[in-house]
């Protein structure tokens, strides 16, 4: 099963289409980043009437088990998830009410700091805040994986000390591979993955270097990281951002909280390698982890195992 841990794509028929052309069976979706609890559950509606009117290639799954059953039907299985808890308020019960409604991941921290904690992005990480360790706690017990991506590093640490259940980077890298606050230093991942996380080393261009990064370098990275802590704490997330028009990636990093005053200065996307384009190349990157070594078993469980074991292990 190959399983992509974060894609926050402009999702429709097409998109679907493209991410199956690359094998994938699983994608962990971003449903919401800045929205409150109300946006946040017209999202998953949304989510519903659009998996309901393509119901012949893909549906939301929220248990390993549907997750095989998606792909023993050849439907792509989409695993809904919050990039931010924003959403969930000031109330740790919203954890549990969500996962009712089909939420199976949650991101502590967006690009700002919140009531929980703070994001990578801010100048100063005050740490996990009272709220944050409560909400956690409701996290574990309503059997939904805790996401750090975008979270600082105090913060994140943390918050994988406060879990009772093992967290992830859905997607992020290793910052000594290239230095970004976006990335994870080798501290945190060390004890990400003691406490049983997994890391999805992301393919995001900005987090990996540029698009002229070559695929022997990315895939080595991964190979080395996966001797260091090892292979069953790897996995992959590559961030697509599938379907989106040009000026939509303002929104997606700012919300309302800080727009540009000059239409010309919106942020643009940027361009992806050539042997990575999209979920449609999880062919490509495959071949990748074989030439730098990677045994056909720590291959696969980097390609969609890894996550299988640790939603295993989390979901309820």
């Amino acid at each position: 099963m190959i399983i992509d841990g974060l894609e926050i794509n402009d999702w429709s028929r097409p998109v679907v289409e493209r991410v199956r052309q690359g094998g994938v069976d699983v994608v962990h979706a971003t449903c919401g980043v800045w929205e409150d609890l109300a946006g946040a559950m017209g999202r998953v509606a949304d989510w519903r009437h659009f998996t309901r009117a393509n119901a012949d290639i893909v549906r939301i799954v929220d248990s390993v088990e549907e997750m095989e059953r998606a792909r023993n039907d050849g439907v792509l299985g989409i695993l809904l998830g919050f990039q931010n808890s924003t959403m969930l308020g000031d109330d740790p019960e919203n954890a549990g009410i969500f996962a009712d409604v089909g939420i199976r991941v949650v991101q502590l921290t967006y690009n700002i700091a919140n009531h929980l904690g703070s994001s990578c992005w801010e100048p100063e990480d005050g740490g996990l805040t009272r709220a944050g360790r409560r909400m956690v706690t409701a996290l574990n017990d309503a059997g939904v994986l805790v996401d750090i991506s975008h979270v600082g590093n105090r913060t994140g640490r943390e918050a994988i000390d406060a879990s009772s259940q093992p967290i992830a980077v859905t997607h992020g890298n290793p910052a000594s591979f290239c230095q970004s606050p976006r990335n994870k230093p080798d501290e945190l991942i060390d004890a990400l993955a003691e406490r049983g996380g997994v890391i999805g080393c992301t393919l995001y261009p900005l987090f990996m270097g540029g698009s002229d990064t070559p695929r022997s370098s990315f895939c080595r990275m991964m190979a080395d990281l996966a001797e260091r802590i090892g292979p069953e704490h790897v996995a992959v997330g590559s961030d697509a951002v599938l379907g989106w028009q040009p000026g939509a990636l303002g929104w997606m990093r700012n919300g309302r909280w800080n727009r540009p005053d000059d239409p010309d200065e919106a942020p643009q996307f940027p361009d992806w390698p050539p042997w990575f384009q999209g979920p449609e190349d999880f062919g490509s990157l495959a071949e990748g982890l074989d030439e730098a070594g990677l045994s056909p078993t720590d291959r696969d469980a980097i390609l969609g195992g890894n996550w299988l074991r640790l939603f295993s292990t989390v979901f309820r």
